[in-house]
């Protein structure tokens, strides 16, 4: 019983070996674009072109935009972009008078993002720049959508290697072996 136990250990020890590890893979786009109240821009971020091969699957990823403010001498005010997209969702202030005229804000990709990422390696993200923000009309918002960079974790697809079933399978042979000396012995 003792010889079993381990046996099935090391069965269960080989299953759940993972050599695999996880890698960071960066996609830039940078926009440059200036958006007044009411316009939007839309940019796709393609992993494709990085070289992420089809064996590789996007375990999660973080969107990170750049803004700054805009030209109105009177845009003392904050202004607000919309933030859409597959699995991107939601209203920011991003007018730049934050890090010195520089506005950063960090968006985890939700679960249709990171849908689209697998399936077809794409990520669209459209930002409007809004003409009216909790009911109030925005005359002055706009803003320069500078950065989009996209960062994705991606791990390998698990795939049995010959080697690990080939051992599997002399185990399992090895034990029905062992069960049948130790029968004929029995008896």
């Amino acid at each position: 019983m003792r010889e079993l136990t381990k046996v099935f250990a090391a069965i269960l020890a080989l299953l759940l070996a993972n050599t695999a590890s996880a890698l960071l893979v960066y996609d830039q786009n940078n926009p440059y674009v200036f958006l007044e109240s009411g316009e939007s821009k839309t940019i796709t971020h393609d992993l494709r072109d990085n070289g992420v091969p089809d064996s590789f699957l996007v375990t999660s990823a973080k969107l990170v935009l750049g803004f700054s403010d805009g030209y109105w001498e009177a845009d003392k005010a904050y202004d607000f972009a919309d933030i859409s997209g597959d699995g991107l969702s939601g209203t920011w202030e991003v007018d730049g008078t934050h890090k010195f005229g520089f506005d950063i804000r960090w968006l985890d990709v939700g679960s249709d993002g990171i849908d689209s990422l697998n399936t077809s390696g794409l990520l669209a993200v459209t930002v409007t720049a809004l003409a009216y923000y909790d009911g109030k009309s925005q005359p002055y918002n706009d803003f320069w959508w500078k950065t989009s960079k996209l960062k994705a974790n991606i791990e390998p697809i698990p795939v049995p290697e010959p080697a690990t079933v080939a051992l599997l399978g002399l185990g399992i042979l090895g034990l029905g072996v062992s069960r049948r000396r130790s029968r004929k012995e029995v008896f």
